[in-house]
């Protein structure tokens, strides 16, 4: 009668019983040719991949990488899709925040009235103000200053955008 060969164990069993350092698939493997030279070709590969180093990005990424970024702004559109969803969600979440606290309901009522109330003495003071001005003659030259200081904040920010660069001074 011819003895029954064991059958050798799973390699996941027998791969963790070798990092636990114990166990039945362990002793199988001491006595079978086959699962020690499983046991030894890990190790080797294990020895040959701690050997391994990874390779040094090159010394101008960063450079390449942001020299790339400048040259392909964000598009425009998706930047407004963007902002618009932001302001949508914050919105929406407001809205569902006011709905469900009857406390903010009955403040945001409250608020609202009182600005209407309010809003129309408002309108009355501030055409009062715009009626003195114009009429004596400050409204037009509060405009004339107005274009002079504003023509000239935007004639230095041209000068500065087409002027020389740093590097160039």
């Amino acid at each position: 009668m011819t003895p029954t060969p064991i059958e050798c164990p799973d390699l996941e069993v027998l791969f963790n019983e070798l990092e636990a350092g114990e166990g039945p698939a362990l002793e199988h493997a001491e006595h079978c040719p086959l699962c020690t030279a499983i046991i030894e070709e890990h190790r080797l590969l294990e020895k040959d991949l701690c050997r391994l180093a990874d390779p040094l990005p090159p010394p101008d990424l960063v450079h390449k990488v942001m020299a790339r970024v400048a040259a392909e702004p964000t598009p425009v559109r998706r930047e407004l899709w963007t902002g618009l969803s932001i302001l949508g969600a914050s919105l929406m979440m407001g809205l569902g925040l006011l709905l469900t606290s009857d406390a903010a309901l009955s403040g945001l009522g409250k608020s609202v009235a009182r600005t209407l109330v309010g809003g129309t003495a408002f309108t009355e003071a501030l055409m009062s103000g715009v009626h003195a001005l114009w009429s004596t003659a400050a409204g037009p030259l509060v405009a004339l200053v107005a274009f002079v200081i504003l023509s000239s904040v935007f004639g230095l920010k041209r000068l500065i955008r087409n002027g020389p660069t740093p590097s160039e001074a």
